[in-house]
């Protein structure tokens, strides 16, 4: 990788980081505000949600701008206008105006995130996505760890608005990272353009549906997350019924999770050949499975805070796996439809899971929750690895994929 290249990656994946920080602030600060002023559990499940629909609903919608647009510009016009909906969370008192801005929020989300997974390869040259890939992640998930306790202090220091504004000014500093350093923007190649913009949208779900690997590795990874995302949900059951653990232990806990996705992202991922991609994926569901109900049948701390590291570690490499597959095998004047596409399919199964979390703690309790997020996501990733497993065929989605390893990533250190 080049040195200013390698240095652009850095600065933007630290402002995407930073980002991801602000987000988690937000959603702490604004749950407190919610619980302080009396709100329902329904407005309270409303607020948490209000940012992941636009992904799923607007994302797919929006996604030929993504093709369309120079991608630093719609990132900085998204940032700037986000900074504002950030702001406004901090000036008004009102619960629904609030969830208004944070669909909102969503709403940028779902057009700057597939428009950042297009600009990698321009980072990173196409022969080091993964590692961009991976490194995004790293500080993803580094800013959703630092997120929730900077919250935790300066709200209990100041107030819930000190929170806010934070979030406000990382969207500036998103915007102020792809304006003024040499991140390189352009746009995609201008096939498709004149069609309709139904007839767009379409083809970034057939792009995914037409190629036999990524609709099958959609599919499988949608499904198993359905049981997965239950893990949210039925985790404090589980920490104080069935393992009688303390406050600090449950945040232990939590944290295991998130460190296991922190290590994977920066030691395991971006040293995988893009070829070994698809066994990833069957590997990592099989591990997220075992885990679950490891940890469940095993209701020891020691032995379930090993098993939630090993959650993280699957999860990071599931989420990545996909990322290099669709970056791989869709052809480049399609490719932001169809990581908008796929983020909406994977972001809804999460909301699926998570709204099927509370039923499932409440008639298995948070040991039985748990057991059923690990049979039903071994039994999802079982059910799709004879596909995933056997000899890749070309790329055959609409538009003429490139045959898949032509961009092989080598597992060698960067320098």
């Amino acid at each position: 990788m080049l040195p200013h290249r390698n240095a652009s990656l850095w600065a933007v994946a630290a402002s995407y980081g930073l980002s991801s920080m602000g987000d988690q602030m937000a959603v702490v600060s604004l749950t407190l505000r919610f619980h302080d002023q009396g709100r329902s559990g329904a407005m309270i499940a409303a607020l948490v949600v209000a940012g992941v629909i636009p992904v799923v609903v607007v994302g797919p919608l929006a996604g030929p701008l993504v093709d369309r647009v120079d991608g630093r510009r719609l990132i900085v016009t998204v940032a700037a206008l986000q900074a504002l909906a950030a702001t406004g969370t901090a000036v008004v008192e009102d619960a629904v105006t609030t969830i208004g801005l944070l669909v909102l929020l969503g709403a940028g989300t779902a057009l700057a995130s597939p428009a950042l997974q297009l600009l990698v390869p321009r980072l990173t040259g196409d022969g080091h996505t993964a590692r961009g890939y991976a490194r995004l992640e790293a500080f993803r998930t580094g800013g959703n760890v630092a997120g929730p306790a900077l919250a935790g202090l300066l709200v209990a220091a100041t107030d819930e608005r000190v929170a806010l504004l934070v979030d406000a000014a990382t969207f500036a500093v998103v915007a102020a990272v792809f304006l003024f350093l040499p991140v390189p923007g352009g746009r995609g190649p201008s096939g498709g353009r004149d069609a309709g913009w139904a007839a767009q949208v379409r083809r970034g779900v057939g792009v995914l549906v037409g190629d036999r690997l990524l609709r099958t590795a959609i599919a499988a990874l949608a499904c198993a997350i359905v049981f997965t995302a239950v893990l949210g949900v039925a985790r404090v059951f589980f920490v104080r019924d069935d393992l009688h653990a303390s406050d600090a232990g449950y945040g232990w806990l939590v944290t295991a999770h998130t460190t296991g996705m922190l290590l994977s992202s920066l030691l395991l991922a971006p040293r995988i050949p893009l070829s070994r991609q698809p066994r990833v994926l069957v590997g990592a569901g099989i591990l997220m499975g075992v885990a679950l109900f490891t940890s469940a049948r095993v209701p020891v701390f020691p032995v379930v805070l090993v098993a939630f590291v090993l959650t993280g570690v699957a999860n990071s490499l599931q989420g990545l796996a996909i990322r290099n597959l669709v970056h791989d095998r869709v052809p480049p004047e399609v490719r932001g439809r169809a990581f908008a596409s796929s983020g909406a399919v994977l972001n809804g199964a999460n909301l699926v899971g998570t709204a099927l979390g509370g039923p499932a703690a409440g008639l298995l309790g948070g040991a039985g929750a748990l057991q059923l997020a690990g049979a039903g996501t071994l039994l999802a990733t079982l059910a799709a690895a004879p596909a995933l497993v056997r000899r890749p065929d070309p790329g055959t989605a609409a538009g003429g994929a490139r045959p898949a390893g032509t961009n092989v990533v080598e597992a060698t250190d960067e320098r």
